[in-house]
C-alpha cells in the first residue's frame, strides 16, 4: 500500500492560511488522524507558516510558490516538511525562548508558538538547503497526553 502523502504549495500571503488549514484538515480526516494529533498538526503548521509570511520576506515581495508543505503518513508517525524561500531563519534556535515562568503581566506578548511546536512534536530539525529554509518535524500520532 502506498504511503499517504500530500503537498501544498502556497504564496507568502496571510490569505493562504485558511486554504492551508482546510487542506490539512482534509488530510487529517481522510486518514483518521486522532483529534489531538490533528489539532497539533494544524496549530504547528499554522504557527510556522504564519511566521514565514510575517517575517521571511520584505513587504510586497509576494511569491506564488514561496512555501511548500509536505505531509507523509508512515504508520503511527506523520512526517511534516515546511520549506520556504524566505530569508535564512532557524526557528528552533533563532527564535527567542519565552519566559514561561513569568506571570502573564510580565510576559512579553507572543513568542510561545515555536515553543509549543517544539513541545508537541516528537522531532524537529532545521536545515538551509540552497536558498530555502527547511523545517522537518515528526508528529507521533499515538503519543500519550
Amino acid at each position: 500500500m502506498p504511503t499517504p502523502t500530500m503537498t501544498i504549495t502556497a504564496a507568502n500571503r496571510a490569505e493562504e492560511l485558511d486554504r492551508i488549514a482546510a487542506e490539512i484538515g482534509g488530510f487529517a480526516e481522510a486518514h483518521d488522524l486522532p483529534m489531538r494529533s490533528a489539532m497539533h498538526l494544524d496549530m504547528s503548521v499554522e504557527e510556522i507558516v504564519s511566521n514565514v509570511i510575517k517575517y521571511g520576506f520584505d513587504t510586497g515581495d509576494i511569491r506564488e510558490d514561496a512555501i511548500e508543505i509536505a505531509l507523509t503518513l508512515d504508520g503511527d508517525r506523520l512526517d511534516i516538511r515546511i520549506a520556504d524561500s524566505g530569508r535564512p531563519f532557524d526557528p528552533l534556535t533563532d527564535a527567542p525562548e519565552p519566559d514561561i515562568d513569568a506571570s502573564v503581566e510580565d510576559r512579553a506578548i507572543g513568542g510561545l508558538g515555536v515553543h509549543i511546536v517544539k513541545t508537541v512534536m516528537a522531532e524537529t530539525r532545521y536545515t538551509r538547503d540552497g536558498d530555502r529554509n527547511v523545517l522537518d518535524m515528526v508528529l507521533a500520532l499515538n503519543a500519550p497526553a
